[in-house]
Parts: C-alpha cells; structure tokens; sequence
C-alpha cells in the first residue's frame, strides 16, 4: 500500500486553507480538489467541491493527518485569493455575522440576472450552500446556513 499510484489513488491539487466551524474552532491544512488545465483556486475550484452534495470533504492538517469535516458544520472557509483573477459580477459591500461569532467583511461578487439584483435576492435565490466573498486579498467561502446578520452596506442598491 506504499504506491501512491496504487488503484485507490486519485491525484488532486492541494488548496492552503483555514477552516472555522461551528464550535469555534479553526483548522488550517490542505483542501483537494480535481487537477484542472489552469492554477486551481480557491474561488472556482474549493467553491464547487464544497457545493457539491457530499456531506464531508477530507482536510489535510499540517502534521500529515487528514480529518473529515462535516460541511454543515463549517462556518466558512478562508484561502488566499488568486492574483489577477478576473471576477464576475458587481461587488456588492457586506458585513456579515455568523451563528459562532465570526464576522468578515468584504464584497459579494453578485451576478446580475435582473437591472435590480440586490444583495437579499442573491442571498435569498442562490442555490448553493457556499458563496463567495472576497475580503481584502483572501477569498472568503461562507456557508450561508451559518449567516445570522448581513450588513448590506450597499443600502440594497447593488
């Protein structure tokens, strides 16, 4: 079981990431994902492992050790933002409050399906759990069931 090209072995990227769940806690260590033809990222390829509909996703700790964390009981996750990377959508100013306390503050990159999305109608339609908010140079993946409070410092107008 030495062969890491063994048949159970399927190659991945490794994401640097900090994970804060539900009791407080934090975890740092390496989020995979599927190997694609560019830099993988945080913002594309960790937002659409987390959204999709599997319950755990492995997290590699610094030591060598991999845990299974429960998405559900993830707040949200913070990876460093890749440099350069061109982002849809208009940045929408937000302050957001999570059930453990956490708070981050940043911009939601809303998508525009009508002249007059607002941050509410983004948050009430989207249809994945995990969302993307971009604070400074981390990009910030949010785990809306754990969204107790959004400041929307846009006033509604983005």
């Amino acid at each position: 079981m030495d062969d890491p090209h063994n048949e159970l072995f399927i190659e991945k990227e490794q994401l640097p990431v900090r994970a804060s769940l539900v009791t407080g806690e934090e975890l740092g260590g390496v989020l995979f994902v599927q190997p694609t033809w560019r830099r993988p990222s945080i913002e594309f390829d960790a937002l659409v492992h987390l959204n999709l509909p599997d319950s755990y996703f492995p997290l590699q700790l610094p030591d060598g050790s991999t845990r299974l964390l429960a998405k559900g009981q993830v707040v949200l996750i913070r990876g460093a933002s890749e440099e350069g990377l061109e982002l849809f959508g208009d940045p929408a100013p937000v302050r957001i409050q999570f059930s453990n306390g956490a708070r981050v503050q940043g911009n939601l990159m809303i998508a525009k399906m009508t002249t007059n999305m607002r941050v509410l109608d983004f948050l009430n339609r989207s249809a994945e759990d995990f969302i993307l908010l971009h604070e400074g140079s981390d990009a910030v993946l949010v785990n809306r069931r754990h969204v107790v409070l959004v400041n929307d410092d846009s006033n509604g107008a983005a």
